[in-house]
């Protein structure tokens, strides 16, 4: 009995740990220049910023788990959250949460 208690406390410990992990996005790998299409780039993520194309303004993000979350420090924009559906070397999607659409983007070499 004692080790079938030890045996699903494993199991118990090992999925727990799986769980919080698989979440978790490093931050570093987002750094760099993305496009959705053509050679110019739809945004530059940096340390603690990111540069839209649109405007050519910085502004300040943080990753919460498996979100991107940008504070565009604008009343009509807001902060919007984005959740990293797909993260490779070359390509990011990206997922609305609001809206739940989601773009994919390359990165600009």
């Amino acid at each position: 009995m004692q080790l079938v208690k030890i045996v699903a406390l494993g199991i118990a410990w090992v999925l727990a740990a799986c769980v919080s992990t698989t979440d978790a996005i490093d931050p570093s790998g987002l750094l760099g220049a993305w496009t959705s299409a053509g050679p110019s780039f739809d945004f530059d993520i940096r340390e603690s910023t990111i540069l839209y194309e649109f405007d050519m303004q910085e502004h300040p993000y943080t990753v919460e788990g498996d979100t991107l979350v940008i504070d565009f420090r604008s009343v009509s924009l807001g902060v919007q959250r984005k959740r990293i559906v797909k993260l490779t070397p070359d390509v990011l999607v990206l997922q609305d949460i609001e809206r739940e659409g989601s773009t994919e983007y390359r990165r600009v070499r």
